[in-house]
């Protein structure tokens, strides 16, 4: 079947709980007494008459992989699409409940688990009976001033993150790079206005509304876009590897310069309404760190002595469990001449950087806590350098060299796509 005009079409569908919900924060769970924005699964569905595809945002922390792998299936089938057609990602809020393991909290809200996962299916098939011809582009601009890399390495405690507080007379340089480019792609329809933004910057959405159910960054980007624009024009959050990357400015603040982004981005991207896509993803094996000591307990005691007790846990947790190797998937999209990776976790930026400049395509987007969550996925140097995102957790359990396997194996998927 011959390439035809693209179609697309976008759906929402709330998936807010209600108040009294425990929600997902390392170290600290907290109670949700009130809503301050909706949690939503948001569907963007292409189809260029040879291939379908779907990308699926939900306003959660992240998805353990056995839910994701239903939640796929199921959309999958309702939907008539092929499984690596269907690309999950998850905004990694801190406002939604525990719906994978965080530390300090062992258990995970497996009854709004499963009432969001009923809720996906549709909402892609939502997403279908709204096509209309469409056309595509993917634009950038470059924001080096909104983020910064959070792991300082110090003179005498390695690497510190710097959330946790900037110990005096210790600090000296960032232990690895950014990312400054905000990616956009557009979707516009046959009359040329935009209906749909996926937007994407390697930072983690690491906010917090207290007491209060909300998506934080995503959200209130929503809110300013639609604002601006004068309608409402669905934002699709495509989380970034911002595992090791921070906003400077608060989330209002942060908010703002996004949309802005957002808004100038979207204004001078030209769109082609001829897209070859295509779909492909690899399921892994990696390595598993070693739990079967608390190696990293005085790296703790000097860093978050109220942490101790929380990861102590977490070790025993996973000796408890007992995995010897981490199930995953690395998973790509052909969107014409643009990649879109998508990287289970909260990946460190340098494996987004790692990949770009292999990549073949004309720009590539790569987006973390894709499919599910498999915790921070750091670099052999952070391993070595140790620091929070270190520190043995169910929430961080990939082994020195993981990350670097799925970033080559994300290439290969690049190439082959390309070809």
């Amino acid at each position: 079947m011959a390439v035809q005009r693209l179609r697309a079409g976008v759906a929402e569908a709330e998936i807010t709980p209600k108040p009294g919900v425990q929600l997902a924060c390392e170290l600290a769970p907290r109670t949700a007494k009130g809503v301050k924005a909706p949690l939503l699964a948001r569907a963007c569905v292409l189809s260029n008459g040879e291939t379908e595809l779907a990308i699926v945002t939900l306003d959660l922390y992240g998805l353990q992989k056995d839910t994701a792998d239903e939640i796929v299936a199921a959309t999958a089938e309702r939907c008539g699409l092929a499984p690596e057609a269907v690309l999950l990602i998850c905004s990694r809020t801190r406002g939604a409940p525990y719906t994978t393991p965080v530390v300090g909290r062992a258990e995970v809200d497996s009854a709004y688990i499963k009432d969001v996962a009923g809720k996906v299916p549709g909402v892609v098939a939502d997403a279908q009976k709204a096509m209309q011809e469409a056309s595509l582009g993917l634009g950038q601009a470059v924001l080096p001033h909104l983020i910064y890399n959070h792991r300082l390495m110090t003179r005498n405690m390695k690497a510190i993150s710097a959330w946790m507080g900037v110990p005096p007379d210790e600090v000296l340089y960032p232990e690895g790079p950014t990312d400054p480019e905000l990616a956009v792609f557009v979707l516009r329809d046959d009359k040329g206005f935009p209906f749909c933004l996926l937007w994407s910057l390697a930072a983690d959405n690491r906010f917090c509304s207290g007491d209060q159910i909300s998506p934080d960054l995503p959200g209130l980007v929503q809110q300013a876009v639609d604002a601006r624009i004068g309608r409402h024009v669905p934002c699709l959050y495509l989380s970034g590897c911002g595992g090791n990357v921070s906003y400077q400015h608060g989330l209002e603040a942060a908010a703002d310069a996004v949309a802005s982004g957002v808004m100038a981005v979207q204004l001078e991207t030209p769109c082609d309404p001829l897209v070859r896509l295509g779909a492909a993803w690899e399921k892994m094996i990696l390595p598993i760190r070693d739990y079967s000591r608390f190696w990293s307990q005085a790296d703790v005691e000097l860093k978050c002595p109220d942490g101790v007790q929380a990861f102590g846990q977490e070790v025993e947790l996973m000796q408890k469990e007992g995995a010897l190797a981490v199930s995953t998937v690395v998973h790509v999209l052909r969107l014409g001449q643009f990649g879109l990776v998508g990287l289970p976790g909260a990946p460190f930026v340098e494996f987004a950087l790692d990949i770009k400049q292999q990549s073949p395509f004309l720009k590539t987007v790569v987006a973390g806590n894709a499919h599910h969550d498999a915790g921070w996925v750091i670099t052999r140097q952070a391993f070595m350098d140790e620091g929070f995102e270190a520190w043995p957790a169910r929430s961080a359990p990939i082994g020195p060299g993981g990350g670097e396997f799925m970033a080559e194996e994300a290439v290969t998927l690049l190439k082959r796509l390309w070809s």
